[in-house]
């Protein structure tokens, strides 16, 4: 190198420079751990190379990584300039950096292949390596096993999917924005500032109208959805070893939250009524977890006899009773029962939903707490950190307490009762085998199938082909009552339900030759 271009290249690198002191906690990790060894035949600017060539290579300096001026590497190794700035130099002409007035030194951006590739070859030595001894733990493999992961884009037929195109953006976006904007009020204790009282007393008024709820607004946790809703009830009334019944069918959320907990779970069937749970034998239960106003998967209401049946047991044996009300402003037809809170405040833990109206975008539910329960709920809520931001309870306080939310809701439940007409007909016309179910609310239909082998054979068949057709048996805790297939509707638009219900015909078809054959 000659040298003008020396020079050049020196003052490239030193452009920018402030503080020479070289502080490593500002820079990269394989830059500030570099180690040189002056007593090596090798010259100190090939380590210097050496180290930062391998770096790149293996992905610890990513493409475009900022590198230190030559003057902050030489302080913080302790050698002369001229040796950073000939490290440098080599590293520039073999192609690993480049280096450009008023941007420093980089890496080049033309490594990501490189690094890409490099990243192949390392995950393929780690499972060559894997050690077999080291394993998750056993509640991890369960909750891993269990049929809850959702894909990041929604297939067709995803069941518990609500609509996002119907949220509220434009008066929902306003209220959100205002919200955001305003300063925060910090927390004190329960008292967690204006936006969560203005939540809680615009919840309670609207829970109260739609669905007899008895609480005062106080009693309201807001959640971020019914994962949450769950885990805090599992923290706040369940032990290791205490038992827990369960619908069956019923959400498998519901069962693996309870069984990471520890606790034992008794599944309880029913018929349309609902789960019978004065069949239950003893022992006494610790929690009953129930959806009166609409069951999943099977959609059905529970019955006004089977209702008091559920709180005579949870009444006699001192049990706590959670109520799972995520659909109850989704109800198309069959009874407006209030509440089963409403029958026992005192022993009733009452959840509802807001993203099944407001849509996925909106991840906020409530529970609604007995008064003995309320500071302890919100103390584990608040230990957590699962709770929505301030600023969004304040929007949905102002579209709730509005009357605009009561108005939404009405808008969609006429959208997706049609949904499930147009569902029904179109199965009925091209899948004359399968029965539907007709749920009495909910986005989501049950087709009957006459056998386990027709279950898993069409499933397996429409998860390949993109359709997201979930087994009927996966819903059950243990032996299947039945067999079919459970559609979910809330995201498939009025135009494309029979399309998509005629790939799902033509799978069935296929299925039935590949039996033949």
């Amino acid at each position: 190198m000659t040298k003008n271009e020396f020079t050049e290249v020196a003052g490239t690198m030193n452009d920018g420079e402030g503080d020479d002191t070289g502080n490593r906690q500002d820079l990269p990790l394989a830059i500030a751990n570099i180690a040189i060894s002056p007593e090596s035949p090798v010259p100190i600017y090939e380590q210097i190379c050496s180290i930062v060539r391998a770096a790149i290579v293996a992905g610890d300096l990513p493409a475009n990584t900022l590198l230190p001026t030559s003057r902050e590497l030489a302080a913080m190794l302790g050698i002369g300039r001229t040796t950073a700035v000939n490290a440098y130099s080599r590293l520039i002409a073999e192609g690993y950096l480049i280096s450009r007035l008023r941007r420093g030194t980089r890496v080049a951006p033309q490594q990501r292949a490189a690094q890409a590739e490099s990243g192949e070859r390392r995950q393929a030595r780690r499972a060559e390596t894997a050690a077999p001894d080291v394993e998750i733990s056993f509640t991890a493999r369960r909750t891993l096993e269990s049929p809850l992961a959702v894909s990041a884009t929604v297939q067709p037929f995803a069941v518990e999917e609500p609509d996002p195109t119907l949220c509220p953006r434009a008066e929902l976006g306003r209220l959100l924005a205002e919200g955001f904007r305003r300063p925060p009020i910090p927390e004190s204790g329960l008292d967690q500032g204006r936006e969560l009282r203005n939540f809680q007393a615009a919840v309670a008024a609207h829970i109260r109208q739609a669905r007899g709820v008895v609480c005062d607004p106080a009693q309201i946790v807001p959640t971020l959805g019914i994962e949450s809703a769950l885990d805090l009830v599992a923290r706040l009334v369940v032990d290791p070893g205490h038992l827990v019944h369960v619908e069956d069918p019923g959400p498998a959320l519901v069962r693996a939250t309870f069984e990471g907990a520890g606790a034992r779970l008794r599944a309880v069937g029913g018929d349309r009524d609902g789960a019978d749970f004065s069949r239950a034998i003893a022992p006494p239960p610790r929690l009953i977890v129930v959806s009166p106003a609409l069951s999943f998967p099977l959609g059905a209401q529970m019955s006004e006899a089977r209702r008091r049946a559920a709180m005579e047991v949870a009444q006699s044996t001192g049990a706590v009773l959670f109520e799972n009300d995520a659909y109850g402003q989704l109800l198309y037809r069959g009874g407006r029962l209030p509440a089963l809170q409403s029958l026992d405040p005192g022993r009733v833990l009452y959840y509802g939903s807001l993203t099944n109206t407001l849509g996925p975008g909106i991840r906020v539910g409530y529970l609604v707490v007995p008064e003995g329960f309320v500071e302890p709920a919100f103390e584990l809520s608040r230990r957590s950190g699962a709770r929505p931001e301030s600023f969004i309870l304040s929007a949905l306080a102002a579209f709730i307490g509005e009357g605009q939310y009561a108005l939404y809701t009405r808008k969609i439940r006429a959208i997706y009762a049609q949904r499930l007409k147009l569902l029904v007909e179109a199965c009925r016309a091209q899948l004359p085998e399968a029965a539907p179910v007709e749920p009495c609310g909910g986005f989501h239909l049950t087709l009957l199938l006459a056998s386990a082998a027709r279950e898993q054979g069409i499933s397996a068949m429409a998860a390949a082909q993109g359709l997201s057709v979930a087994p009927l048996s996966r819903f059950y805790a243990g032996k299947p009552a039945s067999h079919g297939l459970v559609l979910g509707f809330g995201a498939v638009p009025d135009r494309l339900i029979e399309p998509l219900v005629a790939r799902l015909a033509a799978i069935v078809q296929r299925t039935d030759e590949s039996a033949v054959a």
